[in-house]
């Protein structure tokens, strides 16, 4: 086939480039279909032995396919470069150059661009832009999705001529860039088939011209177009490698792991699959939980299954293995093709077996058809299915039973996965779990380091090592290395010397690793800096600034020197005696005292540090700002000593058994976001910072209606009380706030007064005594074991926390049954959590009674859906 369709050259010139990889020691991957070719795997290109996962290789080339079968290269992404560079070298820079992108007007930067066109003020663009949803792909949408917006447009000129302005930019391109992987290789020179450019602005120094075509334009010219992605999970992977064996002389081949490693299934079975690559979103970790994969081929399904269309089966996929749902097959026929995925048609490999054997189409031709219904034209697919009812024929099927499997297959074969790319992916995310199970700190400290220029996964991978009990201490001049190290320096966090991870300079907010390199390398060759004199002396801070030096204060990297408050106060100061040190350095001068006196005097003014320090509150806001945890200094750990009650400080308080039970937070804000629902409702999510780690707050548009506070008015490090129930999503916790209030000294500390508010501590298993009183009444008290009323629902007190139905009893009792009928079919509907209970309004004043055997999941659907039937204001969860 390959020799047929002359891509023998085009395979070569693909091994070639691996080739130039793996002699280079840089880490690479293939996706896509092209993992499907026993060709491409014999000539070490692919690392999957397709026979061994029955990967089909007409997925990927086969005499019908016109066009050029895409093998789509994945590069560690601080190695990528290279890999360009090469490929220059070897085709010349005339036959080689990467692809445009262009770069269109969204809603939010029409708005932003046409705001500094009309010399409007950032401040008041910005709170326009705010209020467009970020599903919103229009202006036009956005004011029907958020009647904020509406309401400023009609009622403030100045907006109406600022959005109507937007308007007429939106989708206009704005400007160009480079396609993060598309390359041009051909066999002369391009500029005689595709005009060409310079690389846009920031890019200009770049060998490698691009195309002013993009991407399907380049296509259709039938030039060959090469995917070089860069993949941070291959760059973790090969650092981590790297790292072992410099520190610990672990030598690892990441080809030859074993694919079936106990421990490393335990982990991703727990769901804690923070930097796990494709498996880290909070559905995937749920997913991947209840999955408890024990096979690469699990994985694969799972990273199939997790996109839209195909999630509908996840559950299906799921039950099927555990036996908890009967496995069913569409037709005897196709057990043995879908054995291995439970009866699910789960990639678009299954589909075309499917059309082989049920209608005895060549495996080409099966993928051409699956094209076909990809493009789902109506009269191509009427020809398809006649033609597969025809061959279903003539292997002996009931015209009925075809219609049923084309019927069946028709969707997949346009959402489907690609089971080679599927299987590729399933690797580096098995690599990525195997080093985060056996090897923590070390692949958690290059995770922190390839995150650098994304301040919120540092966050999030930092908080990830509390969960790992791996310590994370903090910045330090004499302890710190340019990046995230490993120590093992016994300190005040970490007395016992257990091996940490070590915030590293670079990682401080406005420090650049080439400031900081230096500056590190001098201690390494020459001790730690004594004072800051000393510092001043010796360090290289050529490359740093006024602005990095301060950061690195507020950071605490250098109170070893002295007190931050007293640094910060003579930066000036410290700046001038060590630029001018490094330029009598540099000069290879001697200053007059070194001239005068060998015993190594002072060559400078003593920095004067009589300032009184910064206080403990400051120290912690600065170093959320600057490295995003607060590391030093958390006055929760001050509140956690002192009597809180039942209000939860810190994480490990928060246990599995506690789901569904309300609780109360005290910690410290780390970030506010506004969100919205599929129905563009306003929601807030806030993540608390509390003792050892994060926790999601959040707050749903019911609640948000009923808090008096704006959460939006809170800066970072406010210290609130969130109060709600704790929910679980995949092993990560959040809590769904009903109430919350920044606090202060004035709120007593100790058990909340309102049942509402009450908290964390499960309700005690003694038997409980409910009371119901009602004017006129006499008041009587109930026990559990007491008979119980209204055909099985017992009557109870106001209840400690649940969804509450009020239902008004009338003159038709028939009609009162119905409604009530209805209305725990819809709770039955909705399976969850919450405990139900009703509140009846009878002639005699209100009855209060439990539902014992329906809980239920409240939601803003659920509350619509049951007050179509019950009427306003009937729904509501105490």
């Amino acid at each position: 086939v390959i020799r047929h369709t002359q891509f023998a050259n085009y395979f070569l010139v693909v091994w070639d480039i691996i080739d130039f990889a793996r002699r280079s020691q840089i880490l690479y991957g293939v996706r896509g279909s092209a993992a499907a070719s026993v060709a491409l795997y014999c000539l070490g290109i692919t690392d999957i032995d397709p026979l061994e996962y029955r990967l089909v290789f007409e997925r990927f080339l086969h005499l019908e396919r016109k066009e050029m079968p895409d093998i789509d290269m994945d590069f560690q992404d601080d190695r990528r470069d290279e890999v360009l560079h090469y490929v220059i070298g070897r085709y010349g820079s005339n036959n080689v150059a990467q692809i445009i992108t262009f770069g269109t007007m969204a809603a939010k930067a029409s708005l932003r661009d046409v705001g500094r066109g009309m010399g409007m003020s950032h401040g008041d663009v910005d709170r326009i832009a705010r209020m467009v949803p970020l599903k919103s792909r229009t202006l036009e949408a956005a004011m029907k999705a958020n009647q904020d917006l509406s309401n400023a447009y009609q009622k403030e000129e100045q907006v109406r001529i600022l959005v109507d302005n937007a308007m007429g930019l939106e989708g206009i391109v704005h400007h160009v860039s480079t396609h993060p992987a598309g390359v041009l290789i051909a066999d002369e020179p391009l500029a005689d088939t595709v005009p060409l450019q310079r690389p846009p602005k920031g890019d200009e120094n770049s060998p490698v011209m691009m195309t002013q075509y993009s991407m399907d334009p380049v296509a259709k010219l039938g030039l060959l177009k090469m995917d070089f992605l860069g993949l941070t999970a291959l760059a973790i992977l090969d650092h981590t490698v790297k790292l072992l064996d410099e520190t610990q002389g672990i030598r690892i081949n990441i080809s030859e792991l074993p694919l079936d490693d106990e421990k490393t299934f335990q982990l991703l079975s727990s769901g804690k699959t923070t930097e796990v690559f494709q498996l880290e979103s909070a559905g995937m970790q749920r997913y991947i939980r209840e999955l408890q994969p024990s096979t690469l081929g699990d994985i694969a399904a799972m990273i199939a299954l997790y996109r839209p269309g195909p999630m509908e089966h996840v559950d299906t996929f799921i039950g099927a293995k555990h036996g908890k749902i009967p496995i069913t097959n569409p037709h005897e026929s196709l057990k043995e093709l879908l054995d291995e995925t439970y009866g699910v048609i789960v990639y678009q490999d299954q589909v075309l077996l499917i059309l082989q054997s049920f209608a005895g189409y060549s495996l080409g031709e099966a993928d051409t058809v699956r094209k076909a219904m990809g493009k789902k034209i109506p009269s191509l697919m009427i020809q398809e299915r006649e033609k597969f009812i025809q061959g279903a024929q003539s292997q002996g099927f009931d015209p009925e039973i075809a219609t049923q499997i084309f019927d069946l297959i028709e969707p997949f074969a346009g959402y489907a996965f690609n089971k080679a790319h599927s299987v590729s992916y399933a690797l580096i995310s098995y690599w990525t779990a195997y080093f985060k199970t056996h090897y923590p700190h070390e692949y958690m400290a290059e995770a922190l380091n390839s995150r650098l220029d994304h301040p919120e996964r540092v966050v999030t991978t930092i908080n990830e090592c509390f969960k790992l009990k791996i310590p994370v201490l903090p910045p330090d001049i004499n302890h710190s290395g340019a990046l995230f190290t490993i120590d093992q320096d016994p300190d005040d966090q970490n007395p016992d010397g257990k091996t940490s991870i070590r915030v590293g300079l670079s990682a401080v907010k406005n420090v650049t690793e080439i400031a900081v390199r230096p500056i590190v390398l001098e201690r390494q060759a020459n001790g730690p800096y004594e004072s800051i004199e000393d510092f001043c002396r010796r360090a290289d801070v050529s490359a740093l600034n006024r602005r990095a030096l301060e950061s690195l204060i507020k950071a605490g990297a250098l109170e070893v020197l002295g007190p931050r408050g007293s640094m910060l106060s003579v930066t000036d100061q410290i700046m001038s005696n060590a630029q001018t040190e490094s330029k009598i350095r540099n000069s290879a001068q001697t200053s007059l005292f070194d001239a005068m006196d060998s015993g190594n005097q002072k060559t400078m003014r003593t920095v004067d540090m009589t300032g009184e320090d910064a206080d403990p509150e400051e120290k912690a806001k600065w170093e959320r700002e600057l490295i995003g945890v607060s590391r030093s200094h958390n006055p929760l750990r001050e509140l956690a000593q002192l009597d809180m009650g039942d209000k939860v400080t810190s994480l490990d308080q928060i246990e599995e058994d506690l789901v569904g039970k309300p609780m109360t937070l005290l910690g410290q804000i780390s970030s506010v976001r506004e969100r919205y629902t599929k129905d563009q409702k306003k929601f807030i999510t806030i993540t608390l910072e509390l003792l050892g780690g994060t926790i999601e707050a959040v707050i749903w548009p019911d609640a948000l209606e009923r808090i008096t506070e704006n959460p939006n008015d809170w800066d970072s490090g406010t210290i609130v009380m969130a109060s709600g129930r704790l929910r679980d999503r995949s092993g990560q916790y959040s809590l769904h706030c009903e109430e919350i209030a920044e606090y202060s000294a004035s709120i007593t500390p100790g058990p909340r007064k309102t049942a509402r508010k009450a908290a964390i501590k499960p309700p005690s298993k003694s038997p409980k005594k409910r009371n119901t009183k009602s004017p006129g009444r006499t008041e009587k008290t109930l026990n559990d074991d007491e008979e119980p009323t209204r055909e099985g629902i017992r009557t109870a007190a106001p209840p400690l926390a649940g969804v509450v139905l009020r239902i008004t009893e009338s003159e038709d009792q028939p009609q009162d049954a119905s409604l009530l009928r209805e209305a725990v079919l819809i709770l039955l509907r909705n399976p969850g959590m919450e405990p139900v209970y009703l509140e009846i309004q009878t002639p005699d004043g209100p009855v209060m009674m439990e539902m014992p055997t329906i809980n239920t999941n409240y939601s803003t659907e659920l509350t619509e859906e049951l007050q179509q039937i019950l009427g306003p204001d009937t729904v509501s969860l105490k």
